[in-house]
């Protein structure tokens, strides 16, 4: 579909997408979440370059796409991403 990251149009062509079951107005669980971070670190350990690089749908196709939604906690995953790389230094 129409969408653009970084400047970038069909985004479709060149990225990794995870999906999360839920709507966008219930949070998120925690065992998503534990799964969510597992599948971000299994690939961006498999191709590096990813790991500057998160978006939800409602970032890369605003107006046409709501998802993850308000209640996904962006900060939490960050936060927990960049735990997870110090431990590994």
């Amino acid at each position: 579909g129409r969408s653009s990251y970084l400047g970038v149009e069909e985004c479709n062509d060149y990225s990794i997408g995870i999906e999360l079951e839920g709507t966008d107005d219930m949070p998120f669980t925690e065992a998503q979440y534990q799964a969510l971070l597992q599948s971000i670190i299994s690939i961006q350990q498999a191709y590096p370059a990813t790991r500057q690089h998160l978006a939800g749908h409602s970032d890369i196709a605003p107006g046409r796409k709501t998802d993850p939604g308000i209640h996904l906690e962006w900060q939490r995953i960050r936060h927990s991403l960049a735990e997870f790389y110090v431990q590994q230094a």
